[in-house]
């Protein structure tokens, strides 16, 4: 029975070592594959990286050319405002001056053309002279 009882008690601890090799070759096994994953993640991530970086580098450069036209755009739109207050104040101008001066005879010796020869203003002459004043 010693015999049996010793044989089982070796019988059980090379059970147990067996047992325990290949718990630790599956733990190696799981550990590899756990560094593959993180090998490939970590490709993935540097592709990805890579990509927007790449995004990046093209919107900035986009951005750079947008904010130089945006700025040339700005410079047109003010230099045009300001060509713009020139004008109307002109304008302002001649027509206080219109307003202020006496009306000269005008005389219409043809349909398209007005000299100042004198004469008495039609309805439809005075409507040409009003909207001229306007402009």
């Amino acid at each position: 029975m010693e015999c049996a009882a010793a044989y089982s008690v070796e019988d059980r601890r090379l059970r147990r070592m067996m047992s325990n090799r290949e718990s630790a070759r599956r733990s190696r096994m799981r550990k590899q594959r756990h560094m593959e994953d993180l090998r490939s993640r970590v490709g993935r991530l540097r592709h990805e990286k890579r990509n927007l970086l790449d995004q990046i580098a093209a919107i900035s450069g986009c951005a750079v050319v947008l904010q130089h036209e945006n700025q040339k755009l700005r410079t047109e739109s003010s230099a045009l405002l300001h060509r713009l207050s020139v004008i109307r104040r002109v304008l302002f101008l001649r027509q206080l001056h219109l307003l202020s001066s006496p009306p000269l005879p005008l005389h219409f010796s043809d349909k398209d053309s007005i000299s100042c020869l004198g004469g008495e203003l039609s309805s439809g002459e005075e409507h040409i002279r009003a909207t001229s004043l306007m402009t």
